[in-house]
């Protein structure tokens, strides 16, 4: 009798002992998902707002013209872009807008850039660019039909 139950008893221990290192380990896993769940909400809100902050800064570059025109600066028959970018945050700041140009497929030929330093709150900076022939790599400039902002950087002014 005995022997018996000292091998219920190591049997009881032995599975008190699996159980509670499984439980454990459910309860590891539980926590290591809860915490992975919650770094996960926490990139992604940190992702929305950065994404957010980009949006607010995209919304501030608009722009106001597009077509093929002669440009003292650009010369003749150059794809001119009017663009106007407006500090629509609370801080002086500097940006740097991309600007794609497209064919009639949608399809970009090329890209340039333009900026604004140390555009007050409120500010409005408005000028024109034209691509260079070296920025146009998939195709010619006589291809584009259209342009659009990809990209905008907005820096705090130190």
């Amino acid at each position: 009798m005995r022997k018996i139950m000292l091998s219920v008893g190591a049997v009881v221990a032995v599975v008190g002992l699996v159980a509670g290192c499984s439980g454990a380990e459910d309860a590891g896993d539980a926590g290591s998902e809860g915490t992975a769940a919650t770094a996960g909400r926490e990139a992604v809100s940190g992702d929305s707002a950065k994404a957010a902050g980009e949006d607010a800064a995209k919304r501030d570059v608009k722009i106001t013209g597009s077509g093929y025109r002669d440009h003292d600066v650009w010369g003749p028959d150059a794809y001119v872009v009017e663009y106007s970018i407006t500090n629509g945050g609370k801080d002086a700041a500097n940006y740097f807008a991309q600007l794609e140009f497209l064919d009639s497929d949608g399809d970009v030929l090329g890209s340039t850039g333009v900026t604004a330093d140390k555009l007050g709150a409120g500010k409005t900076s408005k000028g024109d660019t034209a691509p260079v022939e070296s920025e146009i790599t998939n195709g010619s400039p006589k291809d584009i039909k259209d342009v659009r902002v990809s990209t905008v950087d907005r820096m705090p002014v130190e």
